[in-house]
């Protein structure tokens, strides 16, 4: 009866052991726990069995005597075990002696002995028979007790290191920081102290060994007892930190400038942030436990949130995320980006939303549209917005069989202006044109819309008109450019040609009657500018032509077609030639012979006459400069420079490079500029030829007398000579007002310290008049045409600028 009593109490430590395991769940302290326990059960049995005379046989007693003492002599490591596993991960002991004691090292160690001193046990040196105890009193019932052999000191020596261990084990726990794992350690090594000593009052034979039954329940429910104490501090530190978390999740939502809500599957809300809460000009606690409805003025959304809701959380949607334009607490419109996301638990079906204010992002992408569309410069609509405008006018007009018309619009001599007046002032004009436009039929007569394509181009849609409509249209058009344009310190008169193509008569496709609206104006800036044309295929045809013209043109600078030509500078009263004017000539090897007239003006308008005006400079220089290197007498050779020419920005360090690559001193180089040039900005005009003067170059002023010059402003130019235009020469002879204005402007150019060059001389009998009146310098096929180098070299150098006829006068 005592044996089974006994090995009943070896059922307290498992259970204990199984019960830790399930607290604390399976973690390493535990794992450590539930061995100790299992080892104390261990120990249990091995006493337990030398009361079980009447179920075993003595050797088998014996036997598992010595196979179940393992327990008893491994719980002196494993109580380390727990103790350095309790304290090592986390907090390490400051104590420099306690270091080097307490590592891995003394763990091993310590389980290496007591395997040693398990194995001791097994030897006739450690235990050498066992001695039936026959005790006298109450109890009569006899037992097996062990007899020792020589080796019996090393079972005492494992006695004195589990006190060691102890020892050390406290020294361990004073120097813990962490009051609940001191306290945990302190109360387990009691417990286990006193547990094991009085597990050890067996060795005493008279008391039947029951002491370790009392010392198995001792630990059983004495380590038990704090594991479930740390149990429940576990869990009052995690439902503690679950609320300071959820304090602070909360703290962090109101802190988001987020809109962050949360409802459930009914639709109220169920979590609100102060951001959503002061979209509604309500405190966010509020709105717990209401629905949307009640606080957002437009209840329409309401509903529509609603369904969105219902939605995400029907269909399990991943996200959903709607853009709403919303009227806050304050009224003002705003839109915002919503996240839906589905929530999922055992209790509810709920919806989060992180809503984002995309307001200024809106505004955003309203400006890009609107620049997409429109032109910074002026605000008008621009080509895309043309484009786009003029297909589907044409959809709607081919619908109800009406017609439209295509207007363009394009300021006469824009670039001049704004090379001369600074693109500042250009823009400025544009600003003005833009805004004349845009009020063009402050009636709205006509069903029209303005756009800007670029430059100074602009454009004009009018629907639902007839040819007849759109001529009072475009006349109302350029009556807007007779009043003058306010710039600063400038008044600007600017007139323009308008060019019209009508749908369906003009073209069916938009590309067709975009071009022919273009070929339009460009036929009114050929016509005489400041006008209008309605597109004829006369037009079109002409418009090849010069595009073809363009084409060849462009080809020729490089092909060697280009050529120049030279017209000597006559002094008449010596009879000696004093300079020379180059002139460009160009013979195309497919259109044959092209006059001047024709392609230079097509250069200027295309922009051609830079590239073509830059290499007729430098091929005149680098001419003047071979013939000078041949010994021939130097003579200044004379350049025609067009207005895109003087008022391009880098036209004086062009001059100045090609003098320096050509190595042609400055003096032998005049440059005519006409006499328009001269009217226009005259600070600018006067500051360049200054630069140009400085470099030592000579100024004349080409085709004076068919501009209006005022004299105020010619004597502060830096110039040299006047040139007398051949328009005024001819018919000299017969015409009273030519010979008065040729009189007046040789009188005012000798007044002014100037030269003059009597340009377009024909006959001796001009010639002769010349003479008289004091004009020294003449050029023109009286002496010679323009001829090419070749020509002018043999005429007139080689001859030693004498000229090959003596005139009489």
């Amino acid at each position: 009866m005592i044996f089974l009593l006994m090995i009943s109490f070896a059922l307290f430590p498992l259970a204990a052991g199984i019960t830790t395991i399930y607290i604390l769940g399976k973690t390493k302290l535990s794992k450590l726990l539930f061995l100790f326990f299992i080892f104390t059960s261990f120990w249990q049995i091995d006493v337990s069995v030398l009361h079980g005379h009447e179920f075993f046989s003595y050797r088998v007693i014996e036997f598992l005597f010595q196979l179940f003492r393992f327990g008893s002599i491994m719980l002196g490591p494993v109580l380390f075990s727990i103790i350095y596993t309790a304290v090592n991960p986390i907090q390490m002991v400051e104590s420099r002696l306690v270091k080097y004691a307490v590592n891995k090292f003394t763990v091993i160690t310590l389980y290496v002995w007591s395997i040693f001193v398990y194995l001791i046990g097994w030897s006739h040196k450690g235990i050498q028979s066992f001695e039936v105890v026959k005790p006298e009193g109450l109890i009569k019932v006899s037992y097996l007790y062990p007899v020792y052999g020589d080796w019996s000191w090393i079972f005492n020596l494992n006695l004195l290191i589990f006190v060691i261990i102890t020892v050390i084990s406290f020294a361990l726990s004073k120097n813990l920081k962490d009051s609940e794992t001191k306290s945990f350690v302190l109360y387990f090594i009691i417990i286990a102290t006193i547990g094991y000593c009085i597990g050890i009052l067996n060795m005493i034979k008279s008391y039947l060994l029951l002491p370790s039954s009392i010392s198995v329940l001792f630990l059983s429910i004495g380590i038990l007892i704090p594991v479930i104490r740390m149990h429940q501090k576990i869990i009052t530190k995690m439902n503690n930190a679950l609320i300071d978390q959820k304090e602070f999740l909360h703290t962090i939502i109101d802190m988001n400038p987020s809109y962050i809500y949360a409802k459930s599957q009914d639709g109220k809300y169920t979590l609100t942030n102060q951001a959503y809460g002061l979209l509604f000009g309500v405190n966010s606690e509020e709105l717990i436990g209401n629905f949307e409805m009640d606080y957002n003025p437009d209840l329409d959304m309401a509903k529509q949130n609603i369904r969105i809701d219902q939605q995400v959380i029907s269909s399990l949607e991943e996200k959903h995320i709607p853009e709403n334009e919303i009227i806050d607490s304050q009224g003002n419109k705003r839109w915002i980006q919503i996240v839906k996301l589905p929530i999922i638990s055992s209790r509810d079906k709920q919806v989060l939303s992180v809503a984002t204010d995309i307001t200024q992002r809106k505004i955003n992408e309203k400006k890009r549209e609107w620049e997409a569309l429109h032109d910074p410069l002026t605000g008008l609509p621009n080509r895309r917005a043309f484009y786009q405008d003029l297909v589907e006018r044409m959809k709607i007009a081919k619908l109800n069989k009406e017609s439209i018309a295509v207007i363009f619009l394009d300021l006469d001599r824009f670039k001049i202006i704004n090379d001369t007046l600074n693109h500042e002032n250009g823009d400025h004009l544009l600003k003005k044109v833009g805004q004349r436009l845009r009020y063009a039929d402050a009636k709205r007569v006509t069903d029209f819309s303005v756009y800007r394509l670029g430059g100074d181009e602009f454009t004009f849609i009018l629907s639902s008109v007839t040819k007849a409509e759109t001529t009072i249209f475009v006349k109302r058009l350029l009556n807007l450019f007779k009043k003058s344009f306010t710039l600063k310190d400038h008044e600007l008169f600017v007139t323009s040609s308008l060019g019209i193509s009508m749908y369906p008569m003009d073209g069916e496709d938009p590309d067709v009657l975009i071009k022919n609206a273009d070929i339009a104006m460009y036929s009114s800036k050929e016509s005489g500018r400041n006008s209008y044309s309605f597109f004829t295929q006369e037009m079109n045809h002409d418009y090849q032509e010069k595009m073809v013209l363009e084409k060849a043109l462009r080809k020729a600078i490089h092909s060697n077609e280009i050529k120049t030509f030279y017209q000597p500078k006559m002094d008449i009263e010596k009879n000696t030639i004093i300079g020379m004017e180059a002139l460009v000539r160009w013979e195309s090897s497919v259109l044959g012979m092209i006059s001047p007239a024709e392609f230079i003006s097509l250069a200027e308008e295309t922009g051609i006459i830079l590239p073509l005006g830059e290499w007729v400079l430098k091929t005149a220089c680098l001419q003047n400069k071979i013939w000078q290197d041949m010994g021939y007498t130097p003579i200044p050779v004379s350049v025609n420079i067009s207005m895109r020419q003087f008022f391009d920005g880098n036209f004086v360090e062009t001059v100045k490079n090609i003098l320096k690559e050509t190595n042609l001193d400055a003096q032998y180089l005049d440059l005519e500029i006409t006499e328009s040039i001269s009217m226009d900005n005259i600070t600018s005009v006067i500051s360049t030829l200054n630069e140009l003067k400085a470099m030592g170059i000579s100024i004349s002023i080409d085709d004076f007398g068919t501009g209006y010059s005022s004299l105020s402003y010619l004597k502060k130019f830096p110039i040299n000579n006047l040139k007398i235009d051949q328009s005024f020469i001819r018919d000299i002879t017969t015409n009273s007002e030519n010979r008065s204005i040729v009189k007046t402007i040789i009188s005012m150019a000798n007044n002014l310290n100037l030269d003059v060059i009597a340009e377009g001389v024909e006959t001796e009998e001009e010639l002769k008049f010349l003479k008289l009146n004091g004009c020294r310098v003449v050029q023109g096929y009286v002496f010679s045409p323009p001829i090419s180098g070749e020509d002018f070299e043999r005429t007139f150098l080689e001859e030693h600028h004498e000229p090959s006829t003596s005139y009489v006068y």
